[in-house]
């Protein structure tokens, strides 16, 4: 009996820790449709395992587990300052988690302190075309669809049986190595793969905080942040009794330059007003009309 009991519970261990499949996309984007001649590049990573599939930016995860890190040990040393001089930020924000085998797609966006999910339950529409080609030295077949207010041509490799991709992508009878809109807005090439290990439910869990809505209210959302893109950090920073890193007196640096709170308020408002003039080519177009 004891011996059946510790195989179940290797079982399930196994199961819950899986080897998992990482893909490395290269993401370039042109987030500025009247500056097309400028792009910028971000390695994106496609997490897959037996129940489903991450995709988020690489420099996203190790910014965000360097500023958790952080804060936790200023909670415990009460330390008020931290530098953050060679941490890099990323430019992409967006997550997607697809669960198999119903390729439910879930994406994850903030709009400044609301993280925000937004469920997809329909499969995307595809239509397969004849024309075969070699990417990264797999045989690709072509595909395209329309989504979120974009034409998109895709080349999956169905020597590959994974029917997954970068971004929303899947549904088709192999990997998707390469995606881009008919604008040449927005591209992922596949650059690299490795195999690790992962806790399936804790990689597809629905975090503390997030908040499930429909495309009207994320654009609702959207529009009240457009006119006042720092209106929730001021409310927290003049409410007392909340745990937040801006509700405490504390001071940060960034490339060698120290900041007060009111500082960095000041300064986040501006760099958030200037980056919304710029910022008008969203991946998902049709969600910031």
């Amino acid at each position: 009996m004891k011996t059946k009991l510790s195989i179940l519970i290797l079982l399930i261990a196994g199961f819950c820790f899986a080897q998992s499949n990482q893909f490395i996309y290269e993401y370039t984007f042109k987030i500025d449709s009247l500056n097309r001649d400028k792009s910028d590049t971000e390695n994106m990573v496609l997490q897959t395992s037996p129940k489903g599939s991450k995709f988020y930016s690489q420099v996203k995860a190790i910014y965000d587990s360097t500023m958790t890190a952080a804060f936790k040990d200023a909670q415990a040393t009460q330390k008020t300052h931290f530098d953050f001089t060679n941490l890099k930020q990323s430019k992409v924000s967006t997550e997607v988690i697809k669960t198999y085998p119903d390729y439910k797609r879930t994406l994850k966006r903030s709009i400044s302190s609301n993280r925000l999910l937004i469920v997809y339950d329909q499969k995307i529409k595809w239509e397969i075309g004849k024309e075969k080609s070699k990417v990264l030295g797999y045989d690709v077949q072509l595909a395209t669809t329309v989504l979120h207010g974009r034409k998109w041509n895709v080349w999956f490799a169905p020597e590959i049986p994974i029917q997954d991709g970068p971004h929303e992508f899947c549904g088709l009878p192999g990997l998707i190595v390469k995606a881009e809109d008919s604008k040449g807005d927005h591209q992922f090439s596949l650059i690299a793969t490795k195999k690790v290990t992962v806790d399936s439910d804790e990689m597809l869990s629905k975090k503390n905080r997030e908040i499930i809505v429909d495309e009207e209210k994320f654009k609702k959302l959207w529009n009240d942040y457009k006119k006042d893109p720092v209106k929730d950090m001021r409310q927290t920073s003049n409410s007392s009794g909340i745990s937040a890193p801006v509700s405490v007196s504390a001071s940060i640096t960034f490339d060698g330059k120290t900041y007060s709170q009111d500082d960095m308020l000041k300064l986040m408002e501006k760099e958030r007003k200037d980056a919304l003039k710029k910022t008008n080519n969203f991946l998902e177009l049709d969600l910031y009309r």
